[in-house]
């Protein structure tokens, strides 16, 4: 959403008029978030407010929906969670959150996610169950930075697990984009083939790669992170390249 559909708090150009293009022509439509900071009912009523017409069960999905289903689906009891509040409110509904380190405590997953609200504790603590369980080391995304207004950048989850990853030696496994188990997830809740699918971004390395993963369509947006001179530069290509969401209709009407 962040850099395709707005930045901040700013909508873009033709996204209004983007959404109720799609909306007359019953083409279906999912914003996906890689941002663990909120919640999903955050993201319903900031597109609502901004006039888009959505629903909140039907149209948004988050690397924590991910992360919850991947964890619930090996068993995982006892978590200890590096992120915010909302976060760990979302987590602490399905898993047994472990407050701090313990020595000999046992546990089955670190989560990372990003936070605004990070302490210097959280990552201590992280990276010592870290060096003193065998257990999962699980991010719900794995961005480097997230944009903000007037073209600056606020560090994001990816930068949290560098840190942890040059004091443990241990990598985490990102449940967010790029990972394409995704969109195999939307498409099955949609009911349509991977050839019916699109993925709109801005970021080369989650937006577009995910859909490079899936072997699924693309279109790379330059109104957020990506110049064209970084798409060039990168080794694998978007299907197709536009300034930005206002000239996604013109594109669906060819």
């Amino acid at each position: 959403m962040d850099g395709t559909i707005y930045l901040g708090k700013n909508l873009f150009d033709g996204a209004l008029e983007c959404f109720k293009y799609l909306k007359d022509k019953n083409i279906d439509y999912v914003f996906f978030t890689n941002n663990s900071s909120h919640d999903l009912e955050f993201y319903h009523q900031k597109m609502t407010n901004f006039g888009i017409q959505c629903d909140l069960k039907k149209n948004f999905y988050s690397s924590t929906e991910v992360t919850i289903d991947h964890l619930l689906n090996l068993g995982v009891k006892d978590i200890y969670v590096i992120g915010n509040k909302c976060l760990k409110d979302k987590l602490e509904k399905h898993f047994h959150l472990i407050k701090e380190f313990i020595p000999n405590q046992k546990i089955d997953a670190v989560i990372a996610g990003f936070s605004t609200e990070l302490t210097y504790k959280e990552l201590q603590d992280g990276c010592l169950y870290l060096q003193t369980n065998d257990c999962l080391f699980i991010a719900t995304n794995g961005d480097w930075r997230c944009p903000i207004e007037d073209g600056l950048y606020i560090p994001d989850c990816g930068g949290m697990c560098e840190w942890i990853y040059r004091c443990t030696g241990k990598k985490a496994t990102v449940m967010g984009k790029p990972n394409e188990e995704i969109i195999y997830y939307l498409a099955k809740q949609f009911n349509v083939s991977l050839d019916e699918v699109l993925v709109v971004g801005d970021r080369l390395y989650t937006d577009i790669q995910v859909a490079i993963n899936a072997k699924v369509d693309s279109l790379a947006v330059l109104s957020g992170e990506s110049s064209l001179e970084d798409i060039n530069n990168y080794p694998e290509k978007p299907t197709y390249i536009l300034d930005s969401i206002k000239q996604l209709p013109e594109l669906l009407e060819k």
